[in-house]
């Protein structure tokens, strides 16, 4: 009989090598999001390899996935490296909507006995009846989102190097004209 407990006791850790699991980090560890009905809006989780190996993760959601997308779905992380996935919630009815996010990991290594792993993150998603509102509230959220948006850089850097050969220009009129 002790013979029989040792070496189950001794099987699991000559085993242990043999047996690769990748990690994951994924933040925040839960998404919630208020929206209005009829309004695109966008959520974000940044799903990070801390394992020393490269990994293919794949995102999905449990619930809801013909009005909820993540992109990317799928993508390769190398050690230590980041990825953003954008969630893109598209026109729905109000209502209070939960589900989980799930982000599996799958070691690309094929020397070892593999082990996904794999978590999930809980999405409260709060949609409210459309107001129709003011104006100016509509735009100035709108130009809140658009801020937001990584395109949003671009334009405004466009727009100062534009303001600036104006100012240029009206300057070396000027001088010309005394």
């Amino acid at each position: 009989m002790k013979k029989i407990f040792l070496i189950s006791i001794i099987i699991p850790f000559l085993v242990a090598d043999f047996v690769q699991a990748t990690a994951i980090k994924v933040f925040p560890s839960e998404v919630k999001i208020k929206t209005e009905s009829g309004v695109l809006v966008r959520g974000e989780i940044t799903v990070e390899n801390p394992t020393k190996d490269v990994a293919l993760y794949e995102v999905y959601l449990d619930d809801f996935s013909d009005w909820i997308s993540p992109k990317p779905e799928s993508f390769l992380l190398k050690s230590q490296e980041k990825q953003k996935v954008i969630l893109e919630i598209k026109n729905k009815d109000k209502g209070i909507f939960l589900t989980n996010i799930s982000v599996v990991a799958k070691p690309l290594s094929e020397r070892k006995f593999k082990i996904d792993s794999g978590v999930k993150i809980p999405l409260e998603i709060i949609i409210s009846e459309k107001e129709e509102g003011f104006l100016l509230a509509k735009i100035s959220q709108n130009f809140i989102g658009f801020l937001k948006s990584k395109n949003s850089i671009y334009i405004i850097i466009l727009l100062l190097i534009a303001a600036a050969a104006g100012i240029w220009i009206k300057i070396i009129k000027k001088n010309k004209n005394i």
